[in-house]
């Protein structure tokens, strides 16, 4: 913007007419360019850069706040964790007890079945055998039976053969080679098997 300055005219006018310096009576002239415009950037900075810091300062008092609240909750926890110690050792002791009674029981019962296996064993043995066989050596070691015997003739051992594959909750693997005349005139035989513990 140009401001000129119309009292030039008027003085240069006055000095005329009083014979004045011919310089003096020039029209004076002030300008003011842009820099109003100019001088209010550097505020406009200043404003934001106000606004950012009480922004920060904001983000500042949040951060505290929740830095307080997480310090507070987290001694809250270790004042809880204190006070149940001792109600935890307690279960996990429980918790310990409950599993040793528990295989204890499991060893008590599978040693009551064991107790009770030979008589079934004898029992299913002897409804498997006919008349005609009869036993010279039974042998046990672990789950496999070794039986030794003699029968009258072929037949009455292929019976018994037959008899022990019928009963397959307490027979398995049932191995028989076959039988050969003895010198007694029977038929000597070697049947073998696995038990099952199907008390």
């Amino acid at each position: 913007m140009i401001k000129i300055n119309l009292l030039g005219d008027a003085l240069s006018q006055t000095g005329a007419k009083k014979g004045g310096d011919k310089a003096s009576a020039e029209p004076v002239q002030v300008y003011t360019g842009e820099g109003g415009s100019r001088a209010s950037l550097p505020i406009a900075g200043v404003v934001v850069g106000l606004v950012f810091a009480a922004l920060g300062g904001v983000y500042y008092l949040w951060l505290n706040g929740e830095f307080t609240r997480a310090e507070k909750k987290k001694a809250d926890l270790e004042r809880d964790k204190t006070q149940y110690e001792p109600y935890i050792a307690l279960e996990k002791k429980f918790r310990e007890k409950k599993d040793s009674l528990q295989k204890k029981e499991e060893v008590m019962t599978t040693l009551k079945r064991q107790q009770a296996l030979p008589v079934h064993f004898l029992e299913e043995l002897a409804n498997s055998l006919p008349d005609d066989v009869w036993f010279r050596k039974v042998a046990q070691k672990g789950s496999l039976v070794t039986i030794e015997g003699e029968g009258r003739n072929f037949e009455a051992i292929n019976v018994f053969y037959g008899n022990l594959q019928s009963r397959t909750r307490w027979f398995k693997k049932i191995n028989y080679p076959g039988a050969k005349r003895g010198a007694t005139g029977s038929f000597e035989f070697t049947i073998s098997f696995e038990l099952q513990n199907a008390v």
